[in-house]
């Protein structure tokens, strides 16, 4: 599963959760999991795009200290170096 997420992400295609685990063929929840576990290892790194809490401690889309929350904020995942290398030598 996390090769088949780090193809799709090569295809920097804007995708939601629900889209990208319909086209994996898995819940949200695994989907998730797999992402998470993908930037432990250094494959993907997140990216917070939009408005978020202006506390420097924060940066969240929902801050708990402050109750921030903006629907205009949604997360990027990115392939890192070591994650196109993956991907790349599928390719070949």
């Amino acid at each position: 599963m996390l090769t088949s997420i780090m193809r799709i992400l090569a295809r920097k295609e804007s995708l939601s959760m629900t889209q990208l685990a319909q086209e994996i063929g898995c819940t949200i929840g695994e989907i998730e999991s797999a992402l998470e576990q993908m930037v432990h290892m250094g494959y993907i790194h997140r990216e917070r795009l939009g408005q978020s809490c202006s506390s420097s401690s924060c940066g969240a889309d929902r801050c708990e200290g402050c109750g921030f929350v903006s629907s205009e904020s949604f997360t990027v995942w990115e392939l890192t170096e070591r994650g196109l290398a993956i991907v790349g030598s599928e390719l070949k």
